[in-house]
């Protein structure tokens, strides 16, 4: 049970889904935190989430109840998609789950399924340790002034590669997932976790984390298409402090292991989580990761993660997105928590 639940709020002007709220969850069941995740828009990995649900039980459960689409539906659909929202505001109510995941909240809001006043008031009479997640575009500045954290995310598509794939399973893709803002890494591992679900071999290589029971690793122990290897040695300092040796050596052996790992040809999907960060501090040179990226498996899908992404690796990007912090709980002294944060 969580000692402090909190109101997080992901919001965007753009219909992209983020992952983020997916990846938060999967490392909390790796503590044996209970989320529910139900979703009311449709997304491109929608199909591993029963899987998930299944290898991940009891810890995790994701619901598509209703898919809605922007155009008008049937009187059915609307009733299936408040009952689904009413099953899930008791479960927050009751303190059935730790964490309870709205997705795709901005379809029940632009199609006046659930008012406003509903959501704002679930915000209000919530449990202390229940924590509650609302995700979706366009979310109202009333719900954004009840959340204890808040990350816009940006999207940014580049037109000319986007034209030049002729479909995302056949030639891959490079997503950059960088700022300042909360949910780069669980952006990551949500995305990861479908996939992998969806029966692509998937690998998630985390350069800068020092080894350890992170609530990640241990939930990705029961889902068989997903690996995660953990090689940094934990915190860097500032960028004009040198840095001990053994942040130069662990970086080096990453490196080597990605680029194995990489043209391995044993995986659709590839994560390097903190690259970003690896590449601003110079453990890692940018041109590397530029070459890489050219070289890279024509059918491989890769996600780089971590703030300060160089400007030629943004370039190289099929899809930037970007994580804009607008409120942390640090703000409100409120440190990591186990589950949540790690």
């Amino acid at each position: 049970m969580l000692k402090k639940g909190l109101v997080q709020v992901y919001t965007s002007q753009s219909d992209h889904i983020n992952f983020a709220p997916i990846g938060l969850c999967l490392r909390a069941a790796g503590h044996k935190f209970k989320s529910l995740i139900s979703c009311f828009s449709t997304h491109e990995v929608m199909g591993g989430c029963q899987q998930g649900s299944l290898l991940l039980s009891p810890f995790l459960v994701i619901d598509h109840p209703c898919i809605l689409y922007r155009y008008p539906k049937t009187t059915e659909q609307r009733s299936m998609a408040q009952q689904a929202y009413e099953k899930a505001e008791n479960f927050v109510l009751q303190g059935t789950y730790d964490i309870v995941v709205l997705n795709g909240l901005h379809q029940l809001l632009e199609q006046n399924i659930i008012s406003l006043d509903r959501l704002l008031s679930l915000c209000e009479r919530k449990p202390e340790n229940v924590e509650l997640i609302l995700s979706g575009s366009r979310i109202p500045e009333s719900l954004l002034d009840k959340a204890d954290l808040i990350t816009e995310m940006v999207v940014r598509h580049h037109p000319a590669k986007i034209r030049m794939e002729k479909t995302f399973a056949q030639t891959g893709s490079i997503e950059v997932v960088t700022g300042k803002g909360k949910g780069k890494t669980t952006y990551c591992l949500g995305k990861a976790m479908l996939m992998s679900c969806m029966g692509v071999p998937s690998f998630i290589l985390q350069v800068i984390k020092s080894p350890r029971a992170y609530g990640e690793v241990m939930a990705i122990e029961r889902l068989p298409n997903l690996t995660i290897k953990t090689m940094g040695k934990g915190f860097l300092k500032g960028l004009n402090e040198p840095f001990e040796k053994k942040h130069i050596q662990a970086a080096k052996k990453a490196w080597e292991v990605w680029l194995h790992e990489i043209y391995s040809f044993k995986y659709g999907l590839l994560v390097l989580d903190e690259i970003n960060v690896a590449t601003y501090y110079g453990l890692i040179r940018s041109e590397r990761v530029q070459e890489m990226l050219f070289l890279k498996p024509p059918n491989l899908h890769l996600l780089l993660s971590g703030r300060n992404a160089h400007p030629d690796v943004l370039k190289m990007a099929t899809t930037v997105i970007e994580m804009q912090e607008v409120r942390h709980p640090f703000q409100k002294g409120i440190k990591a928590r186990k589950g949540i944060e790690y």
